[in-house]
Order: structure tokens, then C-alpha cells, then sequence
């Protein structure tokens, strides 16, 4: 009898190895250009005046964490999170993370 694997299946387990991944990241504290990317960060919180928390939730951006996982980070509903997104993105003037990320790193110029 051969067991079939479904789409959620498949998602289910690569949610669970990305938070694996996270876990074991953080617990080794394995992140070799932390000051480079706090600085960008820093700068990125001031020139988009940025909330302490809008600051919290684009650092866990940054490391690649989910609305779930910054959800469980820093205590709040996910429906909070995806909030702070929201006005971290019009602050930023950009409509993904991919895009916020590539200008707080410098890869892309400012919308204006």
C-alpha cells in the first residue's frame, strides 16, 4: 500500500524544518554578520520612523521568520503582526517583503 502525500502535507513539514532551522540558529547564535544587519536595520527603523515594535517586527523579518513564528516571538495575535507589516510597508513605501528588504539592505533605491 503506498501512502500518498498531500500539498498541506508537504507544506506542513517544510513550516516544521524552517522552524527547526530557526530554533537551532538561535540557539547556536549563528549569524555572522549581525552588526552588519543591525546597522542597516537601525538606520532602516530611523529613516522609516519606525515604532519600537514595527523596529521588533522587521528584525524578525529580516531573519526570515513568518507572521506565525513573530506572532509566538513577541506575544501578539498574528492579525497584530500582519498590522505592523501593513504600516511598516506604507512607512517604507513598498508591497512585499522582498522589496522592504531589498531597500533596508540597500539592493533597491527608495519609491517616491
Amino acid at each position: 500500500m503506498k501512502d500518498e502525500i498531500n500539498k498541506d502535507s508537504i507544506h506542513e513539514i517544510l513550516k516544521e524544518i524552517k522552524r527547526l532551522e530557526n530554533m537551532i540558529c538561535d540557539l547556536l547564535n549563528v549569524n555572522e554578520n549581525s552588526s552588519d544587519m543591525s546597522q542597516y536595520l537601525d538606520k532602516a527603523a530611523k529613516n522609516f520612523s519606525l515604532s519600537d515594535r514595527e523596529f521588533d517586527v522587521l528584525k524578525l523579518i529580516a531573519d526570515g521568520r513568518s507572521n506565525n513564528e513573530i506572532s509566538e516571538q513577541i506575544k501578539v495575535s498574528v492579525s497584530t503582526v500582519k498590522k505592523h507589516i501593513y504600516n511598516i510597508f506604507n512607512k517604507a513605501g513598498v508591497n512585499s517583503r522582498t522589496q522592504l528588504l531589498n531597500l533596508v539592505f540597500g539592493l533597491a533605491e527608495p519609491r517616491l
